[in-house]
């Protein structure tokens, strides 16, 4: 039964006690729905992830005002991936840290105890894997899917037979869409006004209406825009730049980057020039993210490795005294790969190279004494061409993110 109760994820069931001329009424209702999410293969209880700010609202509301709570039974689970001895582990101490939240939160004037907060991890959510995927999994290979998880096999099997589909483009699907919500902490509290024989009941035995069991749960994500970026290779030349991405799926993005290093010194202010202008456009096609990285930092736009298209042009000025005064404009286009990979909650950090073709139109030029008029070469201009590497960057990302709703099934 206990089992049950977690699986439906209605996770507050209050017997309140109503005062009558010589004797207590006491009845069950469903008070409300508090769960926190845990990352992938973490029991730490991170605010930002998920629908976690919101629930963490509810849930010190909720210790605030209700002082008369006697005793609360959490139910905490791992989604069924990885070993399942660490997943055991991973319930058993994603238990204790919300034992740790609830006591941290707790106002003086609430007569529960710490010994009456019992914890019950449940190890795998299976029951909760079987309810998202019949709710939420929709691809062609649903029917497949679902006898795996229908049949009567061990669950290490299950985990095996998964893993095998599409060369595991399916689990990747599931672990990245369906297993967030899975793993979990929710409790039950019993809020006892009188104190008396007719409330002393273990948390245990508690049941909730069998018509909620299939009510769906809405929860938030966060969803990748855009990222703003600067490639640190240029930004250690004083080459200043910037770039924007934007994904349109999440495995297609447009990215457009801007350089515009104009730099002059010298006695006269033209005696060196380092002027470069340069804007360019490439669109992007990433692979599936796959780390547990992007998993942690729920990303799942823009990062990963990537395969793109690219053109650029610009102009640019190049002048070192009397020995080198060059100016010119050139075009190039090519093919990037790369890849890029979340640093921390904020960051990412993107590796990438170019090939391709660039057209250097160039003319020389000679300046006068006093650098303030140069002169054009007429026997010294041309066009270079040239074929190999044009681009090596090193870029640090700032994904602009947003929330969004989404919903799923039984928990």
């Amino acid at each position: 039964m206990e089992k049950r109760v977690a699986i439906i994820a209605f996770v507050i069931m209050c017997w309140v006690s109503l005062p009558g001329i010589g004797q207590i009424v006491s009845d069950s209702i469903v008070h409300g729905r508090y769960i926190l999410y845990y990352y992938c293969d973490k029991i730490d209880i991170d605010e930002e992830y998920l629908d976690n700010d919101y629930q963490i609202m509810r849930i010190r509301d909720i210790l605030q005002r209700s002082t008369r709570i006697d005793s609360i039974t959490i139910y905490a689970y791992a989604s069924p991936e990885g070993p399942l001895k660490r997943n055991n582990w991973l319930a058993e101490k994603r238990a204790e840290a919300a034992r740790e939240f609830i006591i941290s939160n707790m106002p003086k004037s609430c007569a529960l105890l710490p010994e009456n907060i019992k914890l019950r991890p449940m190890g795998e959510n299976w029951d909760g894997l079987e309810a998202e995927l019949e709710a939420n999994y929709h691809l062609r290979n649903r029917d497949k899917v679902l006898k795996i998880i229908h049949a009567d096999i061990p669950d290490e099997t299950k985990k095996w037979r998964l893993k095998r589909l599409d060369n595991g483009y399916t689990y990747s699907m599931i672990i990245r869409h369906h297993m967030p919500r899975l793993r979990f902490a929710t409790w039950i509290c019993i809020h006892a006004p009188v104190p008396g024989p007719e409330l002393e009941i273990e948390p245990d035995t508690l049941q909730l209406p069998k018509d909620l069991d299939m009510i769906p749960t809405p929860y938030h994500a966060r969803k990748t825009i855009l990222a703003l970026k600067s490639n640190l290779l240029y930004d250690v030349l004083t080459f200043t730049n910037f770039s924007v991405e934007v994904p349109f799926s999440r495995h297609f993005s447009a990215l457009y980057y801007h350089q515009f290093p104009w730099w002059r010194w010298g006695e006269s202010n033209n005696e060196y020039c380092s002027r470069f202008l340069s804007i360019g456009g490439e669109a992007r096609w990433w692979f599936k993210p796959g780390t547990r990285s992007d998993f942690k930092y729920n990303r799942e736009r823009l990062t990963g490795h990537f395969l793109g298209v690219y053109a650029e042009s610009g102009k640019w000025d190049f002048e070192w005294q009397r020995d080198i005064c060059y100016q010119g404009e050139h075009w190039s286009a090519g093919f990037s790969y790369g890849y890029s990979m979340p640093i921390n909650r904020y960051l990412n950090l993107e590796f990438s190279v170019s090939v391709g073709y660039a057209s250097i139109p160039y003319r020389k030029f000679t300046p006068s004494d006093d650098y303030e008029i140069l002169w054009r070469d007429p026997e010294n201009h041309g066009r270079w061409h040239y074929f190999g590497p044009t681009k090596a960057q090193i870029t640090l990302s700032l994904p602009i993110t947003v929330k969004t709703m989404k919903k799923g099934g039984r928990l």
